[in-house]
């Protein structure tokens, strides 16, 4: 069995990371940890650090983020010692189903898995909507493609992506106040992003992505499935388009 390079970007993460000490004792095939740091200023090395063992070499390395998470995450590849290559971010945590597929899987080097990944929302599990169909390419080897796109990046690749089901929990919004700030950081970065693809936008853009992408996530992603969760997932996701084309238009008029 191959042994596996966990990897992530981290930057004031410390109270995210505190839960991996409950789950990563469980990853047999995992014997090191690599992190690229965006200059944190809380505890966030000294935590991961911590959770060094005999088995697990914890590696973290200094690293300015820039805007630009793909160069980050591609960074961090560069860094890992083993060829296969596992990517969980600090606020997320494999399912004890995905732990055992991890420990088990004969591994195929033609093939790139994606993880189900099912948001957390003050402890509730949301499954529908934009979550139904997040399958983000987390296990690959390191020769096997390549990250892009300055955000919302993605693992492109031409090997075969095969979708496994067990779920990765992401614990990337805990509550109102934090899901709102991330929507409010990361409409900044796709926006500057589309305006250097020279994306156009116009007022019929403006008031008509957020009302799409709330119908797309509500009713036909299923989101009303997630109860009172699920119109507040989903009506931030449609906020969260009408930040980015407000924030483009911005750009242009700047």
């Amino acid at each position: 069995m191959s042994n596996i390079s966990l990897l992530l970007i981290i930057k004031n993460e410390s109270e995210n990371l505190k839960r991996w000490s409950k789950w990563l004792k469980k990853l047999t095939r995992v014997d090191e940890i690599v992190a690229i740091d965006d200059n944190s200023i809380d505890d966030t090395k000294e935590i991961l650090k911590s959770l060094e063992t005999k088995k697990i070499k914890v590696n973290i390395f200094s690293r300015g983020l820039e805007g630009n998470f793909s160069t980050q995450r591609n960074f961090a590849v560069s860094k890992a010692k083993n060829d296969w290559i596992l990517f969980i971010d600090a606020d997320e945590e494999p399912s004890d189903k995905l732990i055992r597929f991890l420990n088990t899987e004969k591994l195929n080097p033609r093939i790139c898995y994606a993880f189900k990944r099912n948001l957390i929302y003050i402890d509730q599990v949301i499954a529908h909507g934009q979550a139904q169909n997040d399958y983000p390419v987390r296990l690959f080897t390191k020769n096997s493609g390549k990250f892009t796109n300055l955000i919302h990046e993605i693992w492109n690749t031409e090997n075969c992506v095969v979708k496994i089901r067990h779920p990765l929990l992401h614990y990337s919004a805990p509550n109102l106040k934090v899901f709102i700030s991330k929507l409010n950081i990361y409409s900044t970065l796709r926006a500057r992003e589309l305006y250097e693809k020279h994306t156009p936008v116009n007022l019929f853009q403006i008031i008509f992505y957020p009302l799409t992408k709330f119908l797309q996530t509500y009713l036909f992603q299923l989101g009303f499935l997630d109860a009172i969760p699920g119109i507040i997932i989903c009506t931030g996701l449609s906020f969260y388009s009408f930040l980015v084309r407000s924030k483009l238009w911005r750009l242009y008029h700047a």
